[in-house]
């Protein structure tokens, strides 16, 4: 049996090829840019890099269409504020350690897409994706959400065939693309490729607690629209969105405090409460140059958050009903109902069965490395629900030490993404023999 010191000698050994191989890896912009991304040079990296340790066989590159029923599935979501999405040339990348037979199988499953720098100037490092180490953090767009943690399971995998480790099961690494934006479809088409994996960690910033629940919710618009050419004019009556807008936005502070009151699961913290938050208010412009005029439309973007237990169904309904409720006291409202819609999928929170004996397997991993463990829920949506929606394969959100995903400064404690591979590989050894 593999020993710690074999696998802490093979990472001592491996530093600089693995900070090296992280920092080239978020210095490739893989940004998803609805209705498509940049996630193919980064794909097309990583499998460069591990197909010199693994035969061709066992990596594998597709693009999600060309997964054999994928836009039938139920669950895959083709548009995104009503426009169709693209995925040509946005490959997904699986690895595979095949073990001898009759094991269990386990896959790190990790998306490559991240968000937007925004244009917004770093103050650490200036440039988002310079993948440089300040006091034990590597700074970039993608290293917490989640380069890290996806490249981690990849390195773990690397791990395991160099130390020839003799597995039952077949250990999978996975990136996908087009989380991000409530993507999700990249995970889909790996769960329909590959179905019957029994298990799966999904390397998200958790600062190595164990996730075992997650949220869901996703984002709307809501969309007013007036009668008329606009303009201005002292002899006509305009009607002006704007008003309608600030209605409408009250309308959503309302619930949002409505919701507070929502008990959080067990998993949570006692203080947490799912959110409603306001994105954007748009209408008429942005600068005085674009002003000068009454508008005839405008919307609202938000996102609204669901704790794992509610139904999409029931989610929508008792929101729709209270906006309903809500405007229907204004006069105005009644003759020109705003149009509500969602612009994304609902993303269903995820609650993990504690009782697997993968998870066993990851406690006795944290006991042999002396490392504490906590479980509980993550206060965030993640593409964990997709695995149970779509395949056999039950999951759990462990990952990473890191801040500010999706914002300036992003950064992963380095020490962290060493321990997250040695839980990997130690959770490979004793699930998978």
């Amino acid at each position: 049996m593999t020993k710690i010191n074999e696998i802490e000698k093979w990472l001592s050994n491996k530093k600089d090829y693995i900070l090296s191989f992280l920092s080239e890896l978020i210095s490739i912009n893989t940004v998803n840019l609805p209705p498509g991304g940049n996630e193919k040079q980064g794909q097309e990296y990583i499998y460069n890099k591990i197909s010199k340790f693994f035969p061709e066989k066992d990596m594998e590159i597709f693009d999600i269409d060309e997964v054999q029923g994928i836009r039938e599935n139920p669950f895959f979501f083709p548009t995104i504020d009503g426009v169709m999405k693209n995925y040509k040339g946005r490959p997904n990348l699986v690895a595979k350690l095949e073990g001898a037979g009759k094991g269990r199988n386990l896959a790190f499953s990790g998306h490559i897409d991240t968000m937007p720098d925004y244009g917004k100037k770093w103050t650490v490092f200036e440039d988002p994706y310079s993948g440089k180490i300040k006091d034990g953090k590597m700074y970039g767009r993608g290293t917490a959400d989640m380069k890290a943690g996806t490249l981690a399971g990849f390195l773990a995998l690397q791990c395991l065939k160099d130390l020839d480790v003799k597995l039952k099961g077949n250990v999978f690494a996975e990136s996908v693309v087009d989380e991000e934006n409530g993507g999700v479809n990249g995970t889909i088409a790996a769960r329909l490729k590959n179905p019957d994996i029994d298990f799966a960690i999904v390397p998200e910033l958790t600062n190595l607690k164990i996730g075992i629940e997650t949220l869901g919710g996703t984002d709307w618009k809501i969309t007013v629209s007036e009668k008329g050419a606009g303009g201005i004019g002292a002899d006509v009556d305009l009607s002006n969105p704007i008003y309608k807008l600030s209605k409408i936005a009250l309308a959503l502070e309302k619930y949002d405090q409505l919701i507070k009151e929502i008990k959080a699961p067990s998993s949570y913290s006692k203080d947490l409460k799912i959110k409603l938050l306001t994105y954007q208010f748009y209408s008429g412009g942005s600068t005085y140059l674009e002003s000068g005029a009454v508008p005839t439309e405008g919307h609202i973007y938000f996102w609204l958050e669901a704790y794992s237990f509610m139904d999409e169904k029931s989610y929508k309904k008792e929101f729709l009903d209270f906006m309903k409720r809500e405007l229907g006291r204004s006069d105005e409202f009644k003759d020109n109902f705003p149009k509500i819609e969602n612009v994304i999928r609902f993303l269903y929170g995820h609650k993990t069965d504690t009782k697997h004996d993968a998870m066993k397997s990851i406690r006795k991993a944290y006991e042999e490395l002396g490392l504490k463990y906590v479980e509980e829920g993550i206060p965030y949506a993640t593409d964990a629900f997709a695995f149970k929606k779509v395949s056999n394969t039950e999951v759990v959100i462990l990952g990473p030490v890191g801040a500010n995903p999706h914002g300036i400064d992003e950064y992963v404690e380095i020490d962290s993404v060493f321990e997250l591979i040695k839980i990997m590989v130690l959770t490979a050894i004793d699930y998978c023999s």
